[in-house]
């Protein structure tokens, strides 16, 4: 099993380093990890002891903020720095000046003799992988050097391949304690939980949205800004006071032209903003505060690759809309099945929804009941997590 994933990860590095020559996104992913041992030897202090934390990119990171925010309150660990490490160049370019941790590297490809460096330089007090990071080699290292090492947000009721779940029942051996959401929570409740409470007031939303409907599409791709434009058509001599915020996910998913063929004047952005019925959320970071001013969520994703962050929107009370692909999230599931989150098919459904959310005053205030409760259980999960890793 070792040889045939050391062979994979060679291979995998053979074709970076050729795709280098033909794009420029391989080309970073192999300039940045060139000096990789100099760069981080640089930023360790010898006499610190770490807490190494892992993540593929920021979504990931996300949900490792709790667990430091718990790690640094604890009093124990005043001298314990965090140590955070990517494997996209995203997450690391999106927090690499932020205080959220002490350093910030790359995940060096993950072969044995990488595996030892780092572990040598970093020479880490115990660490801490978020959801789906499995890397062999490197955790095969820690275990001989019997360093605790830990799993936290482990989807283990994923349905895998048959050859991938035989990897993992390798892999999964070589952790002190994997966290599963199913028994422990995930810790993506906890951060956004922590967004909910920031003081954000807002004089362009609040103006925006004042005595107004307000359905939020967050990060959207162009299937859901057609939905949505579609059914502000429809209905916007029906609801008077029905307005819309769109914040794509790419700034480049919203077609501009057709957008305003559409709506003409009544479309306006954040950033120049008068007035408007249509508002562009075109400022990167605010929308997870801004889904406090909204009275329905529709989140992007669902009729691609996958549903962006749902919980983001629910925290603050508010149903969500959604398509189809989110199986994968099992809070989401949750969300399903507690009646507050609604996947559709179609458009059809998508407005149907919609409708009968609008007219139901008592169902949404049904909704936000639920979600309060559903919350507040979840309230101490990184609490737990911490507490059962630094017993160890």
């Amino acid at each position: 099993m070792r040889l045939f994933y050391s062979f994979l990860i060679q291979f995998y590095g053979f074709l970076m380093q050729f795709a280098s020559i033909f794009s420029q996104k391989a080309k970073n992913w192999c300039l940045v990890r060139r000096n990789w041992e100099v760069d981080l030897s640089q930023k360790i202090k010898p006499t610190v002891n770490y807490c190494w934390i892992h993540c593929a990119s920021a979504g990931e990171f996300e949900q490792a903020i709790p667990l430091i925010n718990r790690i640094k309150n604890q009093e124990s660990r005043v001298k314990t720095k965090i140590a955070v490490s990517f494997f996209s160049s995203s997450g690391f370019e999106l927090y690499k000046d932020s205080n959220l941790a002490d350093l910030f590297f790359y995940f060096s490809l993950d072969t044995k003799n990488n595996a030892k460096k780092l572990i040598e330089i970093l020479q880490p007090t115990f660490v801490i992988f978020i959801r789906n990071e499995i890397w062999f080699n490197i955790l095969s290292a820690l275990k001989n050097k019997q360093i605790p090492t830990f799993l936290v947000n482990a989807n283990l009721q994923q349905k895998r391949n048959f050859f991938y779940a035989l990897f993992l029942k390798k892999a999964y051996s070589l952790f002190t304690t994997i966290f599963d959401t199913k028994t422990y929570g995930n810790t993506k409740l906890i951060r956004v939980i922590e967004n909910k409470n920031v003081i954000f007031n807002n004089e362009v939303l609040k103006d925006f949205c004042k005595d107004s409907f307000v359905i939020i599409l967050g990060s959207s791709w162009l299937k859901e800004e057609e939905f949505i434009i579609e059914f502000y058509e429809k209905n916007k001599s029906k609801i008077s006071n029905l307005k819309i915020i769109i914040a794509p996910h790419e700034n480049l998913s919203i077609n501009i032209f057709k957008l305003k063929q559409c709506v003409g004047d009544v479309l306006s952005f954040y950033s120049k903003y008068k007035s408007g019925k249509i508002l562009i959320l075109d400022k990167k970071g605010i929308l997870k505060y801004a889904y406090r001013y909204g009275d329905i969520a529709f989140i992007g994703g669902g009729f691609g690759n996958g549903v962006h962050n749902v919980t983001e929107a629910a925290v603050y009370g508010i149903p969500t809309v959604f398509g189809t692909n989110y199986a994968k999230f099992e809070e989401v599931n949750e969300l399903i099945n507690l009646k507050v989150a609604f996947p559709v098919n179609n458009y059809a459904e998508f407005e149907d929804k919609l409708i009968e959310l609008i007219n139901n005053s008592g169902k949404r205030n049904d909704i936000k009941n639920k979600l309060t409760a559903y919350f507040s259980s979840h309230a101490t999960i990184s609490e737990n997590i911490v507490e059962e890793m630094l017993k160890l």
